[in-house]
């Protein structure tokens, strides 16, 4: 009986709120799951007809969207296994790949071509990005820059610009613009390639971050954290490096039109933690061409950094450093190789230092038969107010230290194709160390001090052979406009033996006091004091020993000659004016001259006591004047110009 008439009572919703208020509740309780499911239902066949794929896809050409498979249960929120989103503009085409991802997409946006995507939680990201080729500027589409541009399925390779400009400026107008919008928030996704133009990064790593594109008018990126666990960067078919690194990029929205080249980092705040192993630097022949020199060799090593980059600006704290312990370049028959380490350091008030050290270093010349060149333990220093990525310092100081270089044969300074009767080194070797401040404004000084040993020279029908040292000193020079001054340098001749015509001069030596000199392109201009053991050489080369009268033969023997003299070379043509020469009781002055290819010409007054004689060196040789005095030395010298 309890049973029959509890199968009878009313329910107990109804008999609380009546027969039509259980109704309307039922109804209000089964509409959301009535309203999900219709969902699950619609959305899941939509998703499995890739009826939303075609809808992206409308004109390939502005975007495309591919996947394997793709489900969902809750709106918005959708699991896709191998999806590919790519796009194009006027410039540019991309694409970016996932294996798998959780993502909740803003269905709604899709209806006004954007796709608007959040909280995506995915796995094997890969993006790809290339700009378009210009085949009228481009000659050879095959060439490894063009080629080692990342394919893109959608796209034909490689992506070449129309030859008929588009039926719409999109660039330039709005009218008809109707580019696909992307826009990415809450990215979390595990990494496996990211391929820019010509480089590709391949490996392990994670991106996280946002990220927004209009095509044609406006990109926001960032903060966007990317880490590189033990991958590989790759130019074309050669490795760049092999690299573990953090990397933090924002950049708040601009107009890609106006971007050109690296002026991208104008917009960009960047943080670079980097460990890298360099396998060589021989990826540069990617863009500079197989056959390009200096042709780069090895270059193995490791290049660190922890850099911030504020629009451009290196920030303070900053540091680079790179370090091999072998490079080789080759260019015009020459061959160098060297050891290096490199360090940029930014200090606190954004002052940039860049040290570069060289422990060893040598220059040959393949197949000479020439030893080769050697320098030990040199650096240069460089020193800037700041670091901007895409201006070169306005003014920067600089140090520059070579402790020990060495010549070791001076055939090395022989110049190719040189006439037969140009002076040529035969033999000897030389040993060079000095140190060159440039400060801001461009202007050098420093010192330079020169070891020859046996030094072997042959001119015309002459041999000399000698050791000598030498000391320049670098009162100022000007690197910007090339120029120099020197003060105060010696050079010292020692052991000097000459051969002419079959006659040898040997033990002889000099002194030469640089006490002025001026150098510049085209000119030198010098005055030197000079001491030597007698005038001999000057005389046997001049040819003038048969003219010189008796009384005045000591200029050959006499010890201690001492002189001063004013030299000027200026193209081809030298002019040389002794101001005075002594030794004993004589004393000489005059002028030589030399200028396109012609034989010398020159006056020369030689006096003792009351007697003098005049030597002048004419077309036709040499021819004396006795008893002449300065007027005539003084109208013989002006006779030769100015």
């Amino acid at each position: 009986m309890h049973a029959a008439g509890a199968l009878k009572s009313p329910p107990l919703l109804e008999t609380w709120a009546g027969p039509r208020a259980g109704k309307a509740l039922k109804v209000l309780l089964l509409l959301p799951i009535a309203l999900w499911v219709g969902y699950v239902v619609i959305v899941n066949v939509m998703l499995s007809t890739k009826l939303v794929a075609r809808l992206v896809s409308y004109n390939p050409t502005d975007a495309s969207l591919h996947y394997g498979t793709a489900w969902s249960f809750w709106p918005g929120v959708v699991h896709v296994e191998d999806l590919r989103l790519s796009g194009s503009d006027s410039v540019l085409q991309w694409a970016v790949e996932l294996d798998e991802a959780d993502v909740d997409i803003h269905l709604t946006q899709l209806l006004s071509k954007k796709f608007y995507a959040e909280d995506i939680r995915a796995e094997g990201f890969v993006f790809r990005m290339r700009l378009l080729v210009d085949p009228t500027s481009e000659r050879d589409l095959e060439a490894p820059h063009i080629t080692a541009l990342p394919p893109i399925p959608e796209f034909t390779n490689p992506p070449l610009k129309p030859e008929l400009p588009p039926e719409r400026d999109l660039e330039n107008s709005d009218e008809g613009y109707n580019l696909w919008t992307v826009h990415l928030e809450g990215v979390d996704t595990s990494l496996k390639e990211v391929w820019i133009q010509q480089y590709r990064y391949a490996g392990a790593g994670r991106v996280r971050g946002r990220f927004h594109m209009k095509p044609l008018r406006a990109i926001d990126v960032g903060p966007v954290a990317l880490e590189l666990r033990s991958g590989e960067l790759h130019l074309a078919d050669r490795i760049v490096a092999r690299l573990d690194a953090d990397v933090d990029v924002t950049m708040p929205t601009f107009d890609p039109r106006d971007i050109d080249g690296l002026n991208l980092f104008e917009n960009a705040a960047v943080r670079l933690r980097l460990d890298a192993q360099v396998p060589g630097l021989d990826f540069v022949h990617v863009h500079t061409g197989e056959d390009a020199e200096p042709r780069i060799e090895d270059g193995s090593g490791e290049l660190r950094a922890n850099l911030v980059v504020n629009k451009g600006n290196v920030e303070p704290g900053s540091a680079l450093s790179y370090a091999t312990s072998h490079l080789a370049l080759g260019a015009s028959g020459h061959r160098a190789t060297t050891e290096a380490d490199v360090d940029l350091r930014v200090g606190e008030r954004g002052e940039a230092l860049l040290s570069v050290n060289v422990p060893r270093a040598t220059l040959e010349r393949p197949g000479k038969g020439l030893p080769p060149i050697v320098v030990e333990r040199a650096s240069a220093v460089f020193e800037a107010p700041e670091l901007h990525l895409m201006r070169f310092p306005p003014a920067f100081s600089s140090k520059v230290d070579i402790v020990a270089a060495a010549l070791p044969d001076l055939r090395w300074l022989n110049q190719e194709g040189a006439a037969p009767d140009a002076p040529r080194f035969t033999g000897g070797a030389a040993f060079l160390r000095g140190s060159v401040d440039i400060d801001r404004q461009g202007r050098a000084t420093g010192a330079l001090s020169l070891l020859m040993k046996h030094g072997a020279l042959a001119w015309k029908e002459t041999r000399f052979k000698a050791d000598a040292t030498a000391r320049i000193a670098l009162d100022a020079a000007d690197v910007l406009n090339p120029s120099a001054t020197l003060r105060k340098s010696r050079i010292e001749i020692k052991d000097l033996a000459i051969e002419h015509e079959g006659e040898a001069l040997p033990g002889w030596w000099a002194r030469i006091d640089i006490d002025d000199a001026k150098v510049r392109k085209g000119l030198m201009e010098a005055t030197i004091r000079l001491e030597c053991k007698d005038a001999r050489p000057a005389v046997k080369l001049l040819d003038a020993e048969d003219v010189i009268p008796g009384w005045a033969s000591g200029l050959l023997t006499m010890d201690g000659l001492t002189a001063s003299a004013k030299v000027q070379r200026k193209g081809d043509d030298v002019d040389f004016r002794l101001l005075e020469a002594q030794g004993g009781n004589l004393a000489i002055r005059g002028r030589l001259t030399k200028s396109d290819g012609r034989d010398a010409l020159g006056a020369f007054l030689v006096t003792s006591g009351p007697l003098s004689v005049g030597i002048d060196l004419g077309a036709d040789g040499a021819g004396v004047h006795p008893l002449v005095g300065d007027d005539w030395v003084n109208e013989q010298m002006a006779a030769l110009g100015r």
